[in-house]
């Protein structure tokens, strides 16, 4: 499969993990209470179902996805994919030599054991460890205002280990405050960020239009939120599938289906049961005007493709984002990928004007 058109789902592996992340939706909404099949001939069946409706691409979270990894072989063999992992148990090359793997990092080892370790355990370091030189991964460093003053040593650690980076952006679903809460913005983060392209060029995958617009709200005259999110469940079928959450819900998904804005058609965000259909990838319960997802707003960028057509640096912009998305995927040749990279973020410094 090369980097076609994308036809894809997001889907929860397990919902078990070995971690509680401070602000993790999946736990934080107790997604964790719907349970994946013991039963393997379940899965297969699943597979074949996606398979049937042209499913191409998965995005794999959970959960830890790396607990199951047997079922997460089945899904390399069937489908291009992109596994969110914490990283503390290694997916091995062998046999999943074309996934893509996207190691969570939320700061340097005392911030990131704090948040996510419980205080205790080191998963950064444990991460380094496991990936160390490994073409597949990227670690996407989820930032905030509250851990700006980790970023350049993060970043220097992961360049080190010979991996690319991406950046995310904490939402303060856990109610940290002070400069972890997304209300104050991400100005000295983006800042940060901008210094880190300067420095790794080659190494990070993250633009400056694709920072900027996953910080802020707007794009091109758009404002973001459910009405314009393009990573809701539009594929739910009420033959097949089991809504998740409130019929209120399923009611908005109807709407904005229908609304004029682009969306990827089939999308589904399935939860562990394989059968269970959520509103959208990124939660439940969350405020939509409040997500700062760079998956989403990758995807948001990607789809409106018509609205980056005004100008040259639009269409650039639009461009570098479908490329950086298809080389963080693994569709497209990472080692050559790398040498563009520094080109790439020449082509789109433009947007740094556009801090937030």
């Amino acid at each position: 499969m090369g980097a076609g058109r994308f036809v894809p789902i997001t889907l929860d592996l397990t919902h078990t993990c070995q971690l509680r992340c401070e602000g993790c939706y999946f736990f934080s909404e107790q997604l964790d209470d719907v349970r994946s099949p013991s039963d393997e001939a379940v899965f297969d069946d699943f597979v074949r179902r996606e398979r049937a409706r042209g499913t191409n691409f998965v995005t794999v979270i959970g959960g830890e996805p790396s607990l199951q990894l047997g079922r997460l072989g089945k899904l390399h063999d069937n489908f291009r994919c992109i596994t969110v992992t914490n990283g503390l148990r290694k997916i091995p090359y062998d046999g999943f030599e074309t996934m893509a793997v996207a190691v969570s990092v939320w700061g340097d080892h005392e911030l990131d054991r704090q948040l996510r370790g419980g205080g205790k355990l080191d998963v950064f370091a444990r991460a380094l460890k496991h990936y160390k030189n490994d073409p597949r991964v990227t670690f996407y460093f989820t930032v905030s205002n509250g851990n700006v003053d980790d970023i350049a040593s993060t970043v220097e650690q992961i360049v080190a280990n010979g991996n690319l980076v991406a950046f995310n952006f904490y939402e303060d679903r856990a109610g940290l405050g002070g400069d972890f809460d997304q209300a104050g913005g991400y100005a000295r983060a983006l800042t940060e960020i901008y210094q880190m392209i300067d420095r790794h060029p080659e190494h990070v995958l993250t633009t400056a239009y694709t920072a900027s617009t996953a910080s802020g709200r707007d794009l091109l005259g758009l404002t973001w939120g459910h009405d314009t999110c393009p990573v809701i469940s539009s594929g739910y079928s009420a033959e097949k599938d089991r809504w998740y959450g409130s019929q209120a819900w399923l009611e908005k998904n109807l709407e904005r289906i229908h609304n004029g804005q682009p969306y990827y058609p089939g999308h589904r965000a399935i939860m562990p049961d394989l059968e269970s259909v959520r509103r959208c990838a990124v939660g439940e319960d969350s405020d939509c005007s409040k997500c700062h997802n760079a998956y989403a707003r990758n995807v948001w960028i990607m789809l409106n493709r018509e609205l980056h057509s005004r100008s040259k640096q639009d269409f650039t912009n639009w461009l570098t984002t479908a490329w950086t998305f298809a080389l963080g995927a693994c569709a497209v040749d990472v080692n050559r990928g790398r040498t563009l990279l520094p080109e790439v973020h020449e082509r789109t410094r433009a947007a740094r004007h556009g801090a937030h």
